[in-house]
């Protein structure tokens, strides 16, 4: 096979997925499952971008056998460009994550050795990057939309409070302190809306059919975004110095929802301020000093430096420097 570029994906569906799917037509460079078994053999042209996701590759996050693909490919292409989704994982001695991570880094390591140009979605990425990194054209952006972004945003908006993402994110937003979301939905007049695949059964969608939230499904991603312009709230648990990198959260911001961020601690990450650009919980949502319409739209504004079409520029910038 030759292409003119190729961007190389883990296999079956995600983020990584859809965001790779987003940039794809815009760089010229169609989307190519990579696996341990991949024939590549054929496969030369301009540039390869490589979308990195360790536990995309590999369920441990170990794909030992990628960074011998990609120096592979780097003979027979021009350049390699790496996006760096995550790193390694990180964690108590008691999980499987702290014995893997160095395993995880060495792979990050020997991968950034091999990138002639890189772009990650967090500051502190970007800083770990540049400690094991030779020289190279780099860019760090904070992650885009893959539901859309209203070139308008209205801001009158409906008492709604939105939980989208897959199963697992929108399960720890219901499970967070003991089912909060309910009790904050009905103090402040809120109707919760569910955006994503059918819960299983079990006590979280138990809990969702006995409050009344609306359930829609997995919706197109025009419906997803139709229905966040008019929404108030989007709730999201997830660590506040990562949000950069949550494609939820991302979706929230360019649809100037009030994100209401749950999180074990909070502080200025990404250029991110609590109360500010989110709701640092369930217990600011109806307080005076947190005016979502204010909030929806700081998120707004600080989301649009890098809309997609920023991730397009800087990606096209980067492969004109190393022509």
């Amino acid at each position: 096979m030759t292409a003119l570029s190729v961007s190389l994906i883990p296999a079956g569906t995600g983020g990584v997925r859809d965001y790779a799917s987003a940039l794809g037509e815009s760089l010229q460079a169609p989307l190519m499952e990579l696996t341990a078994m991949t024939d590549i053999e054929a496969l030369k042209g301009d540039f390869v971008f490589l979308h990195f996701s360790g536990y995309g590759f590999q369920k441990r996050g170990i794909p030992l056998w990628l960074v011998d693909r990609v120096r592979t490919l780097r003979g027979r292409f021009k350049a390699v460009g790496i996006v760096f989704h995550e790193l390694f994982a990180s964690g108590p001695p008691w999980g499987s994550a702290f014995w893997l991570s160095g395993l995880q880094q060495k792979i990050a390591r020997d991968l950034l050795s091999l990138a002639d140009f890189w772009l990650t979605s967090r500051e502190d990425s970007a800083k770990w990057l540049l400690e094991h990194s030779k020289s190279v054209p780099h860019r760090v952006l904070p992650v885009f939309s893959n539901v859309g972004e209203p070139a308008n945003f209205s801001m009158e908006r409906r008492r709604q409070l939105i939980v989208f993402g897959s199963s697992g994110i929108r399960a720890q937003v219901y499970e967070w302190a003991d089912g909060e979301i309910f009790r904050c939905a009905q103090r402040c007049d809120l109707e919760i809306h569910d955006i994503g695949p059918t819960m299983p059964e079990g006590t979280v969608a138990q809990a969702l059919a006995r409050h009344g939230v609306v359930a829609h499904g997995k919706l197109p991603a025009e419906d997803v975004s139709r229905t966040m312009s008019g929404a108030m709230y989007g709730a999201l648990a997830y660590p506040a110095n990562y949000a950069a990198k949550s494609s939820v959260f991302a979706a929230y911001s360019a649809h100037a929802l009030c994100p209401v961020l749950l999180s074990d601690d909070y502080g200025v990450h990404d250029g991110l301020a609590a109360n500010v650009h989110y709701a640092d919980g369930f217990h600011m949502v109806g307080q005076a000093s947190v005016d979502p319409i204010s909030i929806g739209r700081k998120a707004r504004l600080w989301y649009e430096p890098h809309c997609i079409d920023a991730h397009v520029a800087a990606l096209k910038a980067m492969t004109a420097e190393v022509r």
